[in-house]
C-alpha cells in the first residue's frame, strides 16, 4: 500500500522543463525567425528591383524616342547622364555607331562601306541592383530622311581622338580638293563630343583633310596635321587623327652641373624620346609644347639620329648609347637616360636636360663654334656619323667661360668674326666641369662622357 502511494505521488509531481529544453526551443525559434526575416527582406528587395526595372525600361524607351525624334542623326552622339526617380538614381548610357550596307557597325573613324543607318543603343542601370539583375538594354536603327551617300557622291568621316582614346571635341575640320574633286558646298562642322565630323555629298576625287585647334598637337608634334583621302561615288572613307591639347615642358639645360648657368649654343637641337619615337626640335627654347604622352618624354641635348641601313646616325648625344667600358684605366658603367617626365593636356612640368660643360679660356672677345669630332676607339664614344655644328656667337670675355654641349666628342674653334677663319682651341685652354667624365684627346678633341665610374 505504501509503495502504491509513492507511485501516485511521483505521477502527480510537476517539475517543469529543463534549461536545455528551453535553450533548444529558443534556438529553433531563432532559426525560424531569421529565415522568415531574410525571406521578407529578399521579397522586399525583389519587389523594389522589379519596380526599378520597370522605371529603367521606361527611361530607355524615352531615350530612344528622343533619338528617333532628332531630325539629324549626326547630332546623336555617345553620352551618359543620371536621373533620380523616387529616390533611386538611374544611369542612362547611350552609345551609337553607323551601320554599313554589309550590316557591320562602324565608328566614324573606321570602315569603308556605304553608310545606311545609325544604331543607337541605350543601357540603364540603377543603384541597389541585385547581383543577379541585368541592366536594361534597348536599341534602334535610325534611317536619315535623306540618303547619306548619294549614288554619285561620297562621304568623308573624320575621327579625332585624344590621348585617352576618347573623342576630342571642338576641333575645326577643313576639306579641300587637291588634284581632283570639287569644293564642298557645305563645310564640315567641328568635331562633336565623340570626336566625329562628316563631309557629306562630296564629289569623287582626292581631298586634303586638315584639323586645327588652339594649343593642340598630334603625336608628331604637328599643330595642324592633315591627311589625303580618295572619295569614290556612293562610298565613304575614314580619316582618323590622334590630337590633343599639348602639355608644356619648362626646360633646364645642364641641370646636372652645379654653379652658374653655362652658355648654350644659339642653334641647339633638343631631342625628345617617347613611346612614339624621337622628335627633334631645333632652336634653343625655355619651354616646349608636346603631345601629352602619359608615359612621358626624356629630353636629350643634341640631334639624335637613329642608326639605319643608310648610315650610322648620331647616337653619342644619347646617354643610353654609351656602353660599359674601361677608359684610361677607369671602369665606367653603361650610360642611362634620365627618367621620363609627363605633362597632362594643358598642364606644365619641369624637365632637366643634362649636358657636358667645358671651361674655355679666351684672351679676348671671340666667336665660339663647336663641331662634332671623331674620337679614338679608346674613348668608347658610340659616335656621331652625321656631324653637328653649334655656334655660341660672340663671347665677350678675357678669361674663362663655361659652355654646355651635348654628350660626345667635339673640337672647339674661335674666330674674330662670325664668318672669319676658325682656329682650333688648344687643349691647354679647355677643361671639363663638374662630375662629367671626359678626356682631352690628341688633335684638339674633347670627349664629354655621360657615364659614371663603377
Amino acid at each position: 500500500m505504501i509503495t502504491i502511494r509513492k507511485r501516485l505521488a511521483l505521477d502527480t509531481t510537476d517539475e517543469g522543463m529543463s534549461l536545455i529544453e528551453v535553450v533548444v526551443a529558443l534556438m529553433i525559434f531563432m532559426v525560424i525567425s531569421v529565415g522568415v526575416a531574410y525571406s521578407s527582406v529578399t521579397i522586399l528587395r525583389m519587389t523594389e528591383d522589379i519596380r526599378s526595372r520597370q522605371v529603367a525600361s521606361n527611361l530607355a524607351t524615352s531615350e530612344l524616342d528622343h533619338a528617333r525624334a532628332t531630325a539629324d542623326p549626326f547630332e546623336i552622339v555617345n553620352g551618359t547622364y543620371t536621373t533620380v526617380v523616387s529616390g533611386t538614381t538611374y544611369t542612362i548610357a547611350r552609345s551609337t555607331s553607323w551601320v554599313e550596307t554589309s550590316g557591320a557597325d562602324v565608328a566614324c573613324g573606321s570602315g569603308t562601306g556605304t553608310l545606311q543607318a545609325k544604331r543607337v543603343n541605350v543601357t540603364v542601370t540603377w543603384n541597389g541592383m541585385l547581383n543577379t539583375t541585368q541592366p536594361v538594354r534597348s536599341d534602334t536603327l535610325i534611317s536619315p530622311d535623306t540618303r547619306i551617300n548619294d549614288p554619285a557622291l561620297g562621304t568623308i568621316r573624320i575621327s579625332v581622338l585624344n590621348v585617352a582614346g576618347t573623342g576630342s571635341a571642338g576641333v575645326a575640320v577643313t576639306v579641300t580638293p587637291t588634284t581632283t574633286g570639287a569644293a564642298l558646298a557645305t563645310p564640315p562642322d567641328p568635331t562633336d563630343t565623340d570626336g566625329c565630323s562628316f563631309a557629306l555629298k562630296v564629289t569623287p576625287g582626292t581631298y586634303k583633310v586638315a584639323i586645327s585647334r588652339a594649343d593642340s598637337v598630334d603625336t608628331l608634334q604637328v599643330a595642324n596635321p592633315f591627311q589625303t583621302v580618295t572619295v569614290t561615288a556612293g562610298g565613304s572613307v575614314a580619316s582618323q587623327f590622334q590630337y590633343d591639347y599639348a602639355g608644356k615642358f619648362n626646360l633646364t639645360y645642364a641641370n646636372n652641373v652645379a654653379g652658374a648657368t653655362p652658355k648654350l649654343p644659339e642653334n641647339l637641337d633638343t631631342s625628345y624620346v617617347s613611346t612614339y619615337g624621337v622628335y627633334v626640335d631645333s632652336g634653343r627654347k625655355s619651354q616646349v609644347a608636346l603631345h601629352p604622352v602619359p608615359s612621358g618624354y626624356t629630353g636629350i641635348a643634341g640631334r639624335y639620329i637613329a642608326p639605319s641601313q643608310s648610315g650610322a646616325g648620331c647616337v653619342s648625344v644619347d646617354p643610353a648609347a654609351w656602353p660599359q667600358a674601361t677608359v684610361n684605366g677607369t671602369a665606367l658603367a653603361a650610360g642611362v637616360r634620365t627618367a621620363p617626365v609627363a605633362a597632362a593636356p594643358q598642364g606644365q612640368v619641369g624637365m632637366g636636360i643634362p649636358m657636358g660643360v667645358v671651361n674655355v679660356k679666351f684672351t679676348g672677345a671671340a666667336y665660339l663654334t663647336a663641331v662634332s669630332a671623331t674620337a679614338p676607339s679608346s674613348a668608347a664614344d658610340p659616335g656621331c656619323a652625321t656631324p653637328m655644328t653649334y655656334t655660341f656667337g660672340q663671347v665677350l670675355t678675357n678669361g674663362t667661360v663655361a659652355v654646355a654641349l651635348p654628350y660626345g666628342s667635339w673640337t672647339l674653334y674661335s674666330s674674330s668674326t662670325a664668318s672669319g677663319t676658325k682656329t682650333p682651341i688648344t687643349n691647354s685652354n679647355l677643361g671639363i666641369v663638374g662630375t662629367i667624365l671626359g678626356a682631352l684627346l690628341g688633335g684638339n678633341v674633347i670627349t664629354l662622357d655621360p657615364r659614371l665610374a663603377r
